[in-house]
């Protein structure tokens, strides 16, 4: 990042924490026994450091604590600021003075501190909700041969750090394997682009090797895997037993082609740019079903063969409302099943089962994907 961005990152979080913690005066200052506005401006400015450490240090650890208090204040800062944002919008239409005057004004801020709390709380809660959601797709086979059922899950978006933690990873590995898959697929962001940031990466990487199934573990890399500290994120999923495929393919028990891109734009580096698969897909032929791992649904246009699944995640489905309306607009298919046409390839895009930024989810969910894939 260079001086100037986080310069301006810097300046428009503490204008907007010193926004809330004029708000939150404007309240105790009401009753005659608050006198101690110091005391309120110290906390707001720990917690202001502490979410400004966690989110622009990106090749360092500043602590487990630090990182997660500074998190879920990240998350009760971009809360705050809407639900006062949209009372002072409120008050100001009405021609009232947005500094507190009578009970009933008094009345309007609690409610607006009381949603706001409410709102942190249930986003909170909900991000920790693993579901389980259920798919079932039919594949040409081009060749003779009898129908094949292979049951697959797909996970993305884990976002191992500070708040998914190995509790969460071990949480994520326990669903995953009650399953019982014949096949795990992972479409990138299994980190949140600072490996320092993991507090104990040998028990991720135990959790990892966990991961049970007939076939093995595939993954791609996502736009968060990368930076200065990717070599460390590669070490530890190959040592996890993960079949790591840099826009590469491989044949999975000579029934299907998987296949694994390298992510279209990547957070900083990631060993190397994006190559075309187009020679290797004509070597090969349309001999097999392709499983194709892409982490960003928006190269759907490389792809042109009714026999492909694509499986992605990036969107997170907006992670929090209403920017679940600002993906759905701009990606062709921000998340679930979506087929042009019967001649297209299938897609399915997760939602993801970790969260990036304010560790909350409101409107959308985390989710471990269940595919059962029939060839025929």
């Amino acid at each position: 990042m260079n001086k100037l961005a986080f310069l301006g990152i810097t300046g428009l979080f503490l204008l907007g924490n010193y926004y809330i913690g004029r708000k939150f005066l404007t309240i105790l200052e009401y009753f005659v026994w608050f006198k101690y506005p110091g005391i309120l401006w110290g906390i707001i400015g720990l917690l202001a450091i502490a979410a400004l450490v966690t989110l622009l240090v990106f090749n360092g650890n500043v602590g487990g604590v630090v990182g997660k208090i500074g998190s879920y204040w990240l998350s009760y800062w971009f809360l705050s600021l809407v639900s006062f944002g949209i009372t002072d919008l409120i008050l100001k239409i009405t021609k009232k003075n947005t500094m507190i005057q009578s009970k009933n004004e008094l009345l309007i801020w609690i409610i607006a501190l009381a949603v706001t709390v409410v709102l942190f709380w249930y986003g909170s809660w909900q991000a920790q909700q693993i579901k389980t959601v259920n798919y079932q797709v039919t594949i040409d086979k081009p060749t003779d041969g009898k129908s094949q059922k292979i049951k697959a899950v797909l996970i993305s978006d884990v976002h191992l750090g500070y708040v998914n933690d190995v509790k969460k990873l071990e949480k994520i590995v326990t669903k995953i394997n009650q399953l019982q898959p014949d096949i795990i697929f992972i479409s990138g962001d299994l980190f949140d682009g600072n490996y320092q940031a993991l507090q104990d990466a040998k028990s991720m990487e135990k959790q990892l090797s966990r991961l049970s199934s007939v076939y093995g573990t595939y993954m791609c890399w996502g736009n968060h895997d990368a930076g200065a500290s990717f070599e460390k994120m590669k070490e530890l999923v190959q040592s996890a037993k993960i079949t790591l495929l840099e826009d590469e393919m491989t044949v999975v028990g000579e029934e299907l082609l998987v296949v694994g891109r390298k992510d279209s734009r990547p957070i900083g580096s990631q060993d190397g740019t994006r190559e075309s698969l187009q020679d290797q897909f004509e070597k090969v032929g349309n001999q097999l079903p392709k499983i194709i791992l892409d982490h960003q649904p928006s190269n759907l246009e490389e792809y042109e063969q009714s026999n492909e699944l694509i499986l992605s995640g990036h969107t997170h489905q907006g992670q929090i409302f209403p920017f679940s309306l600002v993906t759905k607009a701009y990606f062709i298919v921000d998340y679930g099943y979506y087929r042009k046409n019967e001649n297209s390839p299938q897609v399915i895009v997760s939602s993801g089962v970790g969260t990036w930024g304010p560790p909350m989810r409101i409107g959308t969910q985390s989710e471990i994907v269940q595919i059962d894939i029939i060839i025929e």
